[in-house]
């Protein structure tokens, strides 16, 4: 590729990586930041790798479009396996593999923003980081981290065993954080915060950037009366467990508890486990729904949101400040508890964790979140607009290597 990228090309080509292993966090955040490097950089083209079993699910607007690797779970800390083929694990690596260094050097990006794990799963990256870096016109390479990614020290060992600082050091030029340093020290707790700290740039959480209803709108078109508890569980690969559980909560709670409750479940949830879900449903009064477009604006039609603890789940509840009882999830990584843990040390949302959740101790906590006065706290120390600064920020990048003009769109508009 060391004639891949030259500087007469009419678009600037940006290209963002996810592996999409699990949820839809990681898919979520780059579909928002591609979204405004897309209207803000004129002539800018955003092409996804992703891995999300059900493909881009956000709506993307002109300028982005994206390419599907196959599917992958995680099963433990730095194990994946095949979610769908069935070509054995080999295959699979590489395809992938494959298949990111040959959209690489057709669409030859001027920049490139790896999500989450600096070297790929299985290393998968490492090749493509290599040519790129060897390229008479080497990109602007970005390591974007969420807040949380897991216990510290299992972090820290599985990069070191992964090569992943040496990786950073090599081929990386910055590292975005996409969270507050007063609430989490990202860079501290998982070893950047000496040798990288020059690259650290903390973003704030990355919350999507689309219109809401109001709560009375919503209500109104939702045809709502009683107060409505909203149930969700991100992508819901995962969500059943809390969903039911919830399920048995409203049958305890009764039919005069003056409760609605809408169930979403998600796009990556089990069919059968679904429509288990509304067979539960029936005689309650309670709607259960695959995906909605607005997500937000179901939220914040709501009384109280009952959500799991991924990143994308509490982002919104931020946003709209929602009042929200949190149900981490068990495993396979620590991250949805520490930021549930975290979260509700600082008022911003109540915590049943999954070793007390029961259906009685849920009916409990949703008639006590329900009957408080107070909402989430107002944190000072907390900032939403991530996706806009982190789009900014890669518009100085671009900039800095001449691959557009300094005074960029969204740089006026951050300054006006």
């Amino acid at each position: 590729m060391s004639d891949s990228i030259t500087k007469g090309d009419s678009s600037t080509c940006i290209m963002t990586y996810s592996h999409d292993g699990f949820g839809l966090g990681h898919l979520r955040r780059n579909t928002t930041i591609a979204s405004h490097l897309a209207r803000e950089v004129s002539e800018s083209s955003v092409l996804m790798l992703i891995g999300c079993p059900t493909g881009a699910v956000f709506k993307l607007p002109p300028g982005v479009d994206f390419i599907k690797l196959p599917s992958v779970i995680k099963r433990d800390t730095g194990v994946w396996q095949p979610l769908r083929l069935r070509i054995g694990l080999d295959k699979t690596k590489a395809l992938r593999a494959a298949t990111i260094q040959e959209v690489a050097s057709v669409f030859r990006p001027q920049l490139l923003l790896v999500d989450h794990v600096p070297v790929g799963i299985w290393g998968e990256l490492l090749p493509l980081l290599d040519t790129l870096k060897r390229s008479d016109h080497a990109p602007v390479i970005v390591l974007g981290l969420r807040d949380i990614l897991d216990r510290p020290e299992v972090t820290r060992t599985l990069w070191e065993r992964e090569g992943a600082y040496q990786a950073i050091r090599r081929y990386y030029d910055e590292i975005f954080i996409y969270g507050c340093r007063e609430v989490f020290d990202t860079s501290s707790c998982y070893g950047l915060e000496e040798k990288f700290a020059p690259m650290v740039h903390y973003c704030g959480y990355v919350c999507a950037n689309e219109p809401y209803k109001s709560k009375g709108q919503m209500r109104k078109e939702l045809q709502v009366e009683d107060r409505l508890i909203v149930v969700t569980g991100g992508g819901g690969v995962d969500a059943y467990p809390m969903m039911q559980i919830c399920m048995k909560a409203l049958r305890l709670l009764g039919p005069h508890a003056g409760v609605e409750a809408i169930f979403i479940s998600g796009p990556l949830m089990d069919n059968e486990q679904r429509e288990r879900l509304r067979e539960e449903a029936k005689g309650l009064r309670v709607r259960v729904l695959t995906h909605v477009e607005d997500s937000l604006s179901y939220l914040n039609a709501a009384h109280l949101v009952v959500t799991m603890a991924g990143y994308n789940s509490l982002c919104q509840v931020l946003q709209l400040k929602s009042k929200a009882l949190v149900v981490p999830r068990s495993g396979p990584s620590a991250e949805q508890q520490m930021r549930a843990r975290l979260f509700n040390q600082r008022g911003l949302a109540d915590v049943i964790y999954p070793s007390d959740l029961s259906p009685k101790t849920m009916a409990a906590k949703l008639m006590e979140n329900l009957q408080r006065r107070d909402h989430a706290s107002d944190d000072p120390a907390i900032h939403t607009n991530g996706g806009r600064t982190a789009a900014a920020r890669l518009a100085e990048l671009l900039a800095s290597r001449d691959y557009y003009p300094v005074q960029s769109q969204i740089e006026c508009r951050l300054h006006s």
